[in-house]
């Protein structure tokens, strides 16, 4: 069978009816295997990161509520994921969320989801690149670091991520796998030494209904999905993978499953601990390795900051090429990478952090902008999404009701995730919560402006790729 299908296609003619070109003319398409959407999709999200800081503030926010919140957000995460999945099946662009919504709900509603995915992209890089940076230098120093080492930490890092954004898709996607896989088993063999010094007592876990709170624990729920944020950018390597209506969406899926079942166990190790410990706080506080921790820590926000930069330069890529974003983003090296945006945003996610603290500021000074623009922009663009879905199917003629379930289960929740989310900002954090909108503004205004200028640019929002003349053979006619 074999034989005679490579005779088939070694006969075959070339189409010559497609076109030379897609609109990603130029970027190295159909090289990358699922393995590597999969490690985008991953570090983005920075699990092992996220394990070891997160689990005792969700605690400490809602109490014994806290494990419910990670079950809630996962199940929320695998809603979302299932959506993608829809357009992913039908859709391969660099612009991911950014296209999908565009292609559902139109080039306004397009730009909204472009703007705040990319917001979300850049602050999530900014914060961990500042925090892996901070915690090395603090390492390295023995106690808190100086200003000069981290901004030399930062400095490198940065650079570093350019570098490897620059050179190509599978060298970044590799390097994040082996990355993450070190944190991630360091991570789980911690935890599950940690739930053996509680004797494996999950009923720690159960909520006591004396910690009950509705808004603590929508807001708890808000705070857990920032450890998920990022599953998506894999959606962006469509172009660039062989297979992408099938690779894509499964690895989506992969990573959503991956990283909800590493985050069970690592939460469940550290709120039993904290359940039970007050004090003991964390796996730093119950094994006294605190430095091993930090080095974790910083591995994995290191690879998140690079994934979060990779799909930002993707985004970026996509807007250029409509018209939207200036032509350099939309260039490509020698290597079939958009280096220049690449160089361009890992610049950007390096100058931030490093101007604050020039300034004599400190993270947390930036931590109170970059946290809600992060927040906002990811669970706008989610929900967007969600909205989008089942306008795109009815115009494709493809809709059906359990297609739209899928998208208004999750579209309920992330909307009143949101709503309790700004509600709890605006009083906790007005100033943060101003110049996060403010920014979003701010690009949506001048995105709205060029569209009203460009007609031509209006109507090219939410391009995709599409075959051409070189992939495809020639078949037999048709009668």
């Amino acid at each position: 069978m074999s034989t005679a299908l490579a005779d088939a296609i070694e006969r075959a003619r070339p189409r010559n009816d497609l076109g030379t070109s897609s609109p990603f003319a130029g970027l190295r398409r159909r090289h990358a295997h699922t393995i590597d959407v999969v490690a985008q999709s991953v570090a983005a999200t920075a699990p092992a990161g996220v394990l070891l800081i997160h689990p005792a503030a969700a605690y400490a926010r809602s109490g014994s509520f806290g494990f419910l919140d990670i079950a809630i957000t996962i199940t929320l995460v695998v809603g979302v994921g299932l959506v993608i999945g829809m357009f992913a099946r039908r859709i391969a662009s660099t612009g991911s969320l950014y296209t999908f919504a565009a292609r559902g709900l139109g080039s306004h509603v397009g730009l909204v989801t472009g703007a705040a995915l990319g917001i979300g992209y850049l602050a999530v890089a900014m914060n961990t690149l500042a925090s892996g940076s901070q915690r090395l230098a603090n390492l390295l120093s023995g106690g808190t670091a100086p200003p000069w080492l981290v901004v030399v930490l930062l400095t490198a890092f940065g650079g570093i991520i350019a570098l490897v954004v620059a050179r190509g898709l599978r060298m970044s996607t590799r390097m994040l796998l082996v990355l993450e896989s070190i944190a991630v088993v360091t991570v789980l063999i911690l935890s599950i030494a940690a739930l053996s010094l509680t004797r494996w007592d999950l009923g720690l876990l159960v909520p006591r209904p004396s910690d009950f709170s509705l808004e603590a624990i929508i807001t708890g729920v808000a705070f857990a999905l920032i450890g998920f944020v990022g599953f998506e950018s894999g959606a962006a390597l469509g172009p660039e993978t062989r297979r992408p209506f099938a690779s894509v969406p499964r690895a989506v899926m992969v990573s959503v499953g991956a990283t909800g079942l590493v985050m069970l166990v690592g939460t469940a190790a550290q709120l039993s601990i904290v359940a039970e410990r007050p004090g003991a706080a964390s796996l730093a506080a119950v094994t006294g390795l605190s430095g091993l921790i930090d080095v974790i820590v910083a591995i994995s926000f290191l690879a998140c900051a690079l994934a979060m930069t990779n799909a930002a330069t993707r985004l970026g890529f996509a807007m250029s090429r409509e018209g939207l974003l200036p032509a350099a983003f939309g260039r490509v090296s020698g290597r079939g990478v958009p280096a220049v945006a690449g160089v361009l945003l890992a610049t950007v996610v390096t100058a931030v952090p490093v101007a604050v603290l020039a300034v004599g500021g400190s993270r947390q000074d930036m931590r109170i902008v970059t946290s809600p623009a992060s927040i906002i922009g990811f669970v706008l663009a989610y929900a967007l999404v969600c909205a989008a879905a089942p306008v795109f199917l009815a115009r494709i003629g493809e809709l059906t009701v359990r297609a739209v379930a899928i998208s208004a289960l999750p579209l309920a929740g992330l909307l009143c995730v949101l709503g309790f989310y700004l509600a709890a900002t605006l009083r906790d954090n007005p100033g943060g919560l101003l110049w996060a909108a403010a920014i979003l503004a701010i690009v949506v205004g001048a995105g709205s402006l060029r569209l009203a200028r460009h007609p031509r640019v209006a109507a090219r929002i939410g391009v995709h790729d599409w075959p051409v003349d070189s992939d495809c053979i020639e078949g037999p006619a048709r009668a």
